[in-house]
């Protein structure tokens, strides 16, 4: 029987290592991939030790922000919205998402009148389904404002 015990007690403390490995590892990728894309920002009221979060105004009124991944989770992301108008601080906004092998997806968040499109988009601006070209295209100046500011801001390649 003291086998038993013997056995189950080393297969718990390996697989509890293996946890505490496992979230050690997750939390240098994390810190390697997502801290370089913070430097020179301030802390969201949001953050929390687990997942940060930064902001940044530009003296242009433009808002950034990264948001790291959830806890144990990959996708974190990056985001440039234009400046508030009318007092509303809800505009177009792009959204990237570094992808866990490189490179970056994209979205947009676009306003007309009162409807509201989540649209994925191309590096260059363009629209992935064929289905919200127009929309695209009728807001394509806006997109490529936001692409070239998230550009300039963390040098994306």
């Amino acid at each position: 029987m003291k086998t038993y015990k013997r056995i189950a007690l080393r297969a718990a403390l390996c697989i509890l290592a293996l946890f505490a490995l496992w979230n050690v590892g997750w939390y240098v990728w994390r810190m390697v991939k997502y801290g370089p894309f913070s430097r020179g920002l301030e802390k969201n009221d949001f953050a929390t030790w687990i997942v940060p979060r930064y902001k940044y105004m530009d003296t242009d009124g433009y808002d950034y922000g990264v948001k790291y991944p959830d806890y144990l989770s990959f996708t974190g992301n990056l985001s440039v919205g234009l400046p508030e108008t009318d007092g509303n601080p809800f505009t177009d906004f792009l959204i990237i998402w570094p992808k866990l092998s490189g490179g970056y997806e994209y979205g947009v968040s676009l306003t007309e009148g009162n409807e509201n499109y989540q649209i994925y988009i191309t590096a260059d601006g363009s629209a992935v389904y064929p289905e919200n070209s127009e929309v695209v295209a009728r807001k394509q100046e806006t997109i490529d404002a936001l692409l070239h500011r998230a550009e300039e801001m963390w040098d994306l390649e």
